[in-house]
C-alpha cells in the first residue's frame, strides 16, 4: 500500500493542516507515503518518502512559458525558512482572494494549465501510489487533480472533510452563486468517485453518508502530544494565550476578550493579559485591537518554540466569531488545534456561539471554561482567572476527552486499516 496525499499544504510542524496530517499518518512508514501539494512552502519533516509541488505562480507563468514548472522538493529539516516568504504571504493573505470572483479565476487558471505534465507523470510512475487521500477546500482545482490522477491510474480516493463547503447557506450576488454552484457540483463528482469519507465530527459523518451514500468514519484530530497524566496547576494565572489563525472574524472575538480584560484590570487593579501568537500582518484586521492595552502580539511560532509555548501556557484560548456568515462557515467543523489544547494539561477558555461544532464539543465534554454569548464573557473570564476548582475540573475533563477521542496513534492506525481495506 502506498498513499498519495493531495492537499494545499505539506505535512509539517508549523501549519494547522500540516500538523493534522502529521498526526493522521504518524503510524505509517515514510515509504508508504508521498504527497502532492500546491503552496509555495516546504515541509520540515521527512514523514513522506517524496514530495511534489505545483504552485499557483507556476500555473500563472505557464501561460507565457507554455509549460507548468513543477517537480519534487526536499524537506528542510530543523529550519525556520520553510514557511511562506513575505511576498507570498502578502499574496495569499490578501482578503480579496476570498471573493467568489477571485476563487473562480484561480480555478479557471488551473483548469487551462497543463499541470498534468511529464514531470508529474514520471513522479507518479516512480512512486506508484495505490490510493489517494485528499484534503480539499473551497477551490475546485484540487478536486480536479485528485479525480484526474485517480482516473488515469485506476486507484480509489479517500476524502477528508474537516471544513464544510457543501451544506452552506446560499451565497449572495451573481459571482457568489456561480462559485457556490460550481463547487457543489465538483463536490458531488468527487463524492461519486470517493470510496470512503473521513470526517472530523459525527455531524459531518452523518450528513455526508446520508446525502451521498458513501461509507464514512469519524476520526477526530489526533493530538501531537500524549495527554498529561494530571492537570498542570497554576495558582494565580495572569496570561491567556491564543495561537493560530485569527481570521474567519475570530479577531473580533479576541478583541472583545481584550476589552473585557481591560475592564477587569481597571476595576480590580489586576494585570491580566492576552498574548496572541499569529502571523497576521493585515492592518485592517490588526486595527481591531487599537487601544486595547491587555493584548500583546507575540509573533509567529513553529517547531519547539510552539510546543513550549502551548505546554507552558497558563490558560489557552479558543474562539469563534458570532456573525452569521462565520457561524455558517464553521458550524460543522471542530477546530484542529483543540486536540492539542486538550492534551497538554492546561486550562482552556473558549468563547464563541454554541451553534458551532467546536463549542458544542467543548460544552458536551465540559473540557473548557466557556462563554457562548457576549453577555457571559466577563463572568466566564473571572471564573477561569480566579476559580482554581473550575480550572482543575475543566482540565481533568479535557484530559479524559483527549485520551478518548484524540489518541493520535489509534487514529492513525484506524486510518491505515481503512486505506488497506479499500
Amino acid at each position: 500500500m502506498k498513499t498519495l496525499i493531495i492537499s494545499h499544504n505539506p505535512i509539517s510542524t508549523y501549519q494547522s493542516m500540516g500538523k493534522t496530517m502529521l498526526a493522521f499518518f504518524s503510524q505509517f512508514e515514510r515509504e508508504e507515503l508521498c504527497q502532492l501539494y500546491i503552496y509555495p512552502t516546504l515541509p520540515d519533516t521527512d514523514k513522506c518518502g517524496s514530495y511534489f509541488r505545483i504552485t499557483d505562480k507556476a500555473v500563472l507563468k505557464s501561460y507565457l512559458r507554455f509549460r507548468v514548472q513543477s517537480g519534487e522538493v526536499s524537506p528542510l529539516l530543523q529550519s525556520e525558512k520553510t514557511d511562506l516568504s513575505e511576498e507570498d504571504r502578502k499574496l495569499y493573505r490578501n482578503k480579496k482572494n476570498k471573493s467568489p470572483f477571485r476563487i473562480l479565476a484561480r480555478d479557471w487558471l488551473w483548469k487551462g494549465a497543463r499541470w498534468y505534465n511529464k514531470a508529474l507523470k514520471a513522479w507518479l510512475d516512480k512512486e506508484k501510489p495505490t490510493c489517494i487521500f485528499i484534503a480539499p477546500g473551497a477551490q475546485k482545482f484540487l478536486y480536479d487533480i485528485a479525480l484526474k490522477i485517480a482516473k488515469k491510474r485506476g486507484i480509489p480516493i479517500v476524502t477528508y472533510i474537516c471544513d464544510e463547503f457543501y451544506f452552506l447557506e446560499k451565497k449572495k450576488g451573481f459571482w457568489g452563486r456561480l462559485q457556490q454552484r460550481a463547487l457543489r457540483k465538483k463536490i458531488r463528482k468527487l463524492m461519486q468517485r470517493t470510496a470512503h469519507v473521513i470526517t472530523i465530527c459525527d455531524e459531518l459523518k452523518e450528513i455526508y453518508s446520508q446525502t451521498f451514500g458513501v461509507a464514512a468514519t469519524t476520526l477526530m484530530t489526533g493530538a501531537n502530544y500524549p495527554p498529561r497524566e494530571a492537570p498542570r496547576e497554576v495558582d494565580k494565572p495572569t496570561v491567556l494565550t491564543y495561537t493560530g489563525n485569527i481570521r474567519w472574524n475570530r479577531y473580533t472575538s479576541l478583541a472583545e476578550i481584550g476589552k473585557t480584560l481591560d475592564d477587569i484590570n481597571a476595576q480590580t487593579n489586576a494585570g491580566y493579559a492576552l498574548h496572541i501568537y499569529t502571523r497576521e500582518k493585515d492592518e485592517s484586521i490588526l486595527s481591531a485591537f487599537d487601544g486595547i492595552q491587555s493584548v500583546q502580539f507575540c509573533g509567529f511560532l513553529q517547531g519547539k518554540a510552539f510546543d513550549d509555548t502551548l505546554k507552558n501556557a497558563e490558560i489557552l484560548v479558543h474562539t469563534e466569531a458570532f456573525d452569521d456568515e462565520s457561524i455558517d462557515g464553521v458550524k460543522h467543523s471542530v477546530s484542529t488545534k483543540i486536540a492539542d489544547c486538550l492534551s497538554v494539561g492546561n486550562c482552556l477558555f473558549a468563547y464563541g456561539p454554541k451553534q458551532v461544532a467546536s463549542m458544542r464539543y467543548l460544552l458536551d465534554t465540559q473540557s473548557a471554561v466557556c462563554a457562548t454569548e457576549p453577555s457571559a464573557l466577563k463572568d466566564a473570564l473571572l471564573c477561569v482567572l480566579t476559580d482554581r476548582d473550575s480550572r482543575l475540573k475543566a482540565v481533568e475533563n479535557a484530559l479524559q476527552a483527549a485520551k478518548a477521542n484524540h489518541d493520535g496513534q489509534k487514529t492513525s492506525e484506524t486510518l491505515k486499516n481503512i486505506l488497506k481495506n479499500l
